[in-house]
């Protein structure tokens, strides 16, 4: 009897919280031939781990080799197979057709709370935290932004690395900005995996402001871009958080998480508020920033 096999495949990325990247991430699925039935395959030929959740939207003639929906997290550079299908009754044809989402990062990650991060500005400059958690909220309101804070900052401002880690995505082509929601997904961004697999997000850089590439290995204190105002904003700013990837309903979603910055040689550790001004000066025993007056 001849055997039908049809696939059909949908892949949908999502980035929470920044734009979207003019390339897609490198990350498929793939159905393979094997004996009577297939091997869905993922492959990740892409810096960061991939979480992705597979199902399938029509099963005849099917036994699957786990139960369904699969999640799995797919390692940087790697390929995993994520499912086995086989016919249910051997000499009949199957038909299949499967649905994966996925997104950039590990649902398993677990952020270590002794992490600390410099000040994301280079050293011997001062700036004023205009939003965090705890002070006035105007667009920090969502679960992937709630630990977001803000640095007023001037254009064109070097932009550092807060925390080592291995760059994973980035944007520089976007050139408006402003106060018009259809900008929210314009900004140029930066986006930094750790070791604990969480992720720091750099917002709103300058038209062509990202001094890095996808795989780069960084180190805390290195020049990763320029500030702008790309992207959904009031003004010339640095958005800045720290972020995991979650399961959420049939998918995954980007939340934001506490952090802390730290200066000062010996270091002083501190919790970032709304209104401190803080100064990159990590050749003196670190002191708690002062709060700014208000404007």
């Amino acid at each position: 009897m001849r055997r039908l096999l049809i696939l059909s495949l949908l892949i949908a990325c999502t980035l929470p919280g920044v734009a979207s990247a003019k390339q897609a991430y490198p990350f498929s699925v793939s159905a393979e031939r094997s004996g009577p039935g297939s091997n869905l395959i993922a492959r990740n030929l892409g810096p960061a781990p991939v979480s992705v959740r597979l199902r399938l939207s029509v099963a005849d003639n099917v036994s699957a080799s786990q139960p369904l929906p699969v999640y799995a997290v797919v390692r940087p550079y790697s390929e995993l197979l994520l499912l086995q299908i086989h016919p249910s009754y051997p000499g009949r044809g199957l038909r299949f057709s499967t649905q994966s989402t996925f997104s950039v990062g590990s649902f398993h990650a677990i952020p270590d709370p002794r992490a600390t991060y410099r000040l994301p500005f280079a050293n011997g400059q001062s700036f004023v935290i205009s939003q965090a958690l705890g002070g006035p909220l105007s667009t920090h309101t969502a679960d992937d932004s709630e630990h977001a804070v803000d640095f007023t900052m001037p254009e064109n401002t070097p932009v550092v690395a807060a925390r080592d880690g291995v760059v994973i995505e980035t944007e520089a082509a976007n050139r408006y900005g402003g106060k018009d929601r259809v900008l929210l997904a314009m900004a140029n961004y930066v986006r930094i995996l750790h070791v604990d697999e969480t992720v720091a997000t750099y917002a709103h850089l300058a038209p062509g402001g990202v001094r890095v590439r996808p795989g780069e290995k960084v180190s805390a204190g290195t020049v990763i871009g320029l500030s702008g105002a790309t992207g959904y904003t009031s003004g010339p700013h640095l958005h800045f958080v720290v972020q995991k990837l979650v399961r959420r309903n049939e998918g995954f979603a980007m939340v934001s998480v506490p952090f802390r910055f730290i200066v000062g040689d010996p270091p002083y550790v501190f919790a970032p508020k709304f209104r401190h001004l803080a100064t990159a000066d990590y050749a003196t025993p670190g002191k708690a920033p002062p709060f700014a007056d208000a404007p």
